[in-house]
């Protein structure tokens, strides 16, 4: 919290000002030169605020997707096929790179064909039928359930959402920005014309865009952090980590499209499926 809290100072101490002189060259140096960095911890206090209403909000939007979900039948916690995954979740559990006091550990089985697992908060993870039925063995369903542990662990998901909370707030103030300097105007924001409403708008698109661009490298160096982490506890309880490259050299061949590769969040499949050799999980974290 701390770590994130001084992070937040700094982005404001470092691009508010910016955003805030004024393009008036007979504007007083001091009146720019003005903002303080208690006024960025201000600034970055309120920030953290949001970002924490945020996460609260999630965690809460999730506790009652599951609630409803186990009343319609959406998600189930019984049958044979959620026996077999709540039975090498138990297991991974047991590794000891894992702190099990952190989260309310819970895992859920989606009634659907789709082939997909996700992770949500607080020690959520589901796994969708499809993705049961996909997988040949049940090391190569210790790999797919290890990595959404290995998300919740590693705190992606509330990275991402404070990633995209600071990633907002630049845009927003490099879109005002932008198109004051475009059209040459300073003064307060509610004094803008329509067309620099249309600038400020079309710069929001331009530079959310290129945000999530650059977010995405992270998000990628996400995913192989879970694999990691994943391949991590299923070696170290037992499971044959080695499955990772059979399972993700099967989805290489059945899902990999290569217009999509550049803007995926994952990396391309057969990447990841030689990276389960080549790091040798097995060797390092194998019983």
């Amino acid at each position: 919290m701390k770590k994130l809290v001084s992070v937040l100072v700094l982005v404001f101490f470092i691009f508010t000002p910016v955003f805030a002189q004024d393009d008036d060259e007979d504007d007083d140096e001091d009146q720019q030169s003005g903002y303080t960095l208690k006024d960025a911890a201000k600034e970055a206090w309120g920030l953290y605020k949001q970002y924490k209403r945020l996460t609260d909000n999630v965690e809460a939007y999730w506790e009652a997707e599951i609630k409803e979900g186990m009343s319609s039948g959406t998600y189930t916690r019984s049958g044979s096929e959620y026996q077999k995954i709540k039975t090498i979740f138990d297991t991974l559990l047991t590794s000891k790179y894992i702190n099990r006091k952190k989260y309310d550990w819970r895992i859920y089985l989606q009634n659907t064909n789709e082939i997909n697992a996700s992770c949500a908060v607080n020690g959520i993870i589901i796994i969708n039928k499809g993705m049961i039925q996909y997988c040949k063995n049940k090391d190569e369903l210790a790999i797919v359930i290890g990595h959404e542990i290995g998300h919740m662990t590693r705190n992606h998901l509330k990275r991402r959402l404070g990633s995209g909370v600071v990633k907002d707030f630049i845009a927003e103030k490099t879109a005002a920005y932008i198109a004051k300097k475009k059209n040459k105007r300073t003064g307060d924001m509610s004094e803008m014309s329509d067309k620099e409403i249309e600038d400020k708008e079309m710069f929001k698109l331009i530079f959310g865009l290129a945000g999530d661009v650059a977010l995405l490298k992270y998000s990628r160096g996400q995913e192989q952090r879970a694999d990691e982490e994943g391949a991590k506890y299923a070696a170290s309880t037992g499971f044959d980590s080695n499955a990772g490259y059979d399972l993700w050299t099967r989805m290489a061949k059945d899902f990999k499209n290569p217009a999509f590769v550049i803007l995926s969040s994952h990396p391309a499949s057969d990447k990841r499926a030689k990276h389960f050799l080549e790091a040798d999980y097995q060797r390092k974290y194998g019983k």
